[in-house]
C-alpha cells in the first residue's frame, strides 16, 4: 500500500471530519515532506516496509537545517497520520508513538504594556473616519477578547452581543468571550460610523455580514491589513524594542498575561483564548515574573483597567 494514497485517505477523513481547509493544508503540506523523503532517500513508498530507523534518519536530517520548533510540529502531525493508520488497521503498531519531540528552548514573550496598548487605541481613535475607527476596533477587539486574526476576520454581526462574543472559533469549537463595557460601547459607535458610511456612497454596493470589512464592504479575505494596522499604530506610538513581534499575535499575548495578572486561573484562560491544550496557554505566559503573577489587579477585561487608569 502506497503512503501516498494513504495520505490522500487520511485526508479525507480529516474533510470528513470537518477539519477547517486551513488545517488539511497544513496536514497535507507536512506529511507530503516526510512521504517525499521517504520515496527520495529510501526509494520506499511502500508503507509496510517503513521501519522506525526510517523515521529516526528522517528527524536526525531535518535537524540539520530546521529548528526544533518546526521539527516538532512535524513530528506531532506525523504522530496523528500514523495514529489514523492503526486505527484503520494498516499496520498493527504506530511507529512514530515512541519518537520523542526535540527540546527547545524556552523563549521569553514579550509583548505590549497598557500604556502602549491605549496610544495604539488613541492613535486611530482621534479621528472620526470610518476607516479610523474600524482600526481603532480591530485593536480593542485583539486587546480585550483576545481573539485570533483569522477569527475577527471571520465575526458576523450576529456574533456580537452586549456583554460577549459568540463564535465558532479554531477546529469550529464553540466559544464565548466576555467584553468590556468600554468596547461594547465602542463596538456601538464604529457600527453607526459603519452605517453611515456606506449610505452615503454615491452607488449602492452589496455589504458582507461581517463586523470588520474593507472600505469597499467586503470581508477581509486574509490577516495582511490586520497585521498592517497593528504594525501601523506600533511604530507610530514608539513601541518598545523587546516587543520583537509587533503583531495581531502579541495583542493576543498581552490579553492572556493580563487575564493572569488580574486573577483568572489557567484553565479559564486557556478555554477563553480556544487552546486545546493547556500547555500552549502556558506559553504564552513565560515573560511573566513571579512578582507580576501575584499582583492583584482589579478587574476582568483589559480594557476595563484601562478605562480605571484613565487612559482610555
Amino acid at each position: 500500500m502506497l503512503l501516498q494514497e494513504i495520505l490522500d485517505e487520511f485526508l479525507l477523513d480529516c474533510r470528513i471530519r470537518n477539519l477547517s481547509k486551513r488545517t488539511i493544508k497544513t496536514y497535507d503540506y507536512q506529511i507530503s515532506i516526510f512521504v517525499n523523503y521517504m520515496e527520495l532517500e529510501f526509494d520506499e513508498p511502500n508503507l509496510l516496509k517503513i521501519k522506525k530507523a526510517h523515521i529516526k534518519k528522517y528527524v536526525l536530517d531535518l535537524q540539520e537545517t530546521k529548528k526544533a520548533t518546526y521539527i516538532n510540529q512535524l513530528i506531532k502531525t506525523l504522530k496523528l497520520f500514523f495514529k489514523y493508520i492503526v486505527k484503520e488497521e494498516y499496520l498493527e503498531k504506530n511507529l512514530v508513538e515512541d519518537i520523542s519531540y526535540l527540546k527547545t528552548e524556552r523563549a521569553l514573550l514579550n509583548t505590549f504594556n497598557d500604556t502602549e496598548v491605549s496610544s495604539m487605541i488613541n492613535y486611530y481613535g482621534k479621528n472620526k473616519d470610518f476607516i479610523s475607527q474600524r482600526n481603532k476596533v480591530i485593536i480593542e477587539i485583539f486587546a480585550d477578547c483576545g481573539l485570533r486574526a483569522q477569527e475577527v476576520r471571520e465575526l458576523k454581526n450576529e456574533n456580537m452581543f452586549d456583554t460577549y462574543i459568540k463564535f465558532f472559533g479554531k477546529g469550529r469549537k464553540e466559544r464565548i468571550v466576555p467584553i468590556s463595557p468600554y468596547l461594547s460601547y465602542s463596538l456601538k459607535k464604529y457600527k453607526r460610523t459603519k452605517k453611515g458610511y456606506f449610505n452615503n456612497l454615491r452607488r449602492s454596493r452589496k455589504i458582507d455580514d461581517y463586523l470588520i470589512v474593507t472600505k469597499s464592504g467586503q470581508q477581509l479575505k486574509n490577516n495582511v491589513l490586520l497585521e498592517k494596522i497593528v504594525n501601523e499604530a506600533s511604530a507610530h506610538v514608539g513601541v518598545r524594542d523587546e516587543v520583537q513581534r509587533k503583531s495581531c499575535h502579541s495583542l493576543r499575548h498581552y490579553y492572556a498575561q493580563k487575564l493572569l495578572k488580574s486573577g483568572v486561573n489557567l484553565y479559564t484562560i486557556s478555554r477563553l483564548l480556544g487552546h486545546s491544550n493547556i500547555k500552549t496557554t502556558q506559553t504564552y505566559l513565560n515573560s511573566l515574573t513571579n512578582e507580576e503573577i501575584l499582583i492583584d489587579v482589579k478587574g476582568i477585561t483589559p480594557l476595563t483597567r484601562l478605562i480605571e487608569e484613565n487612559k482610555l
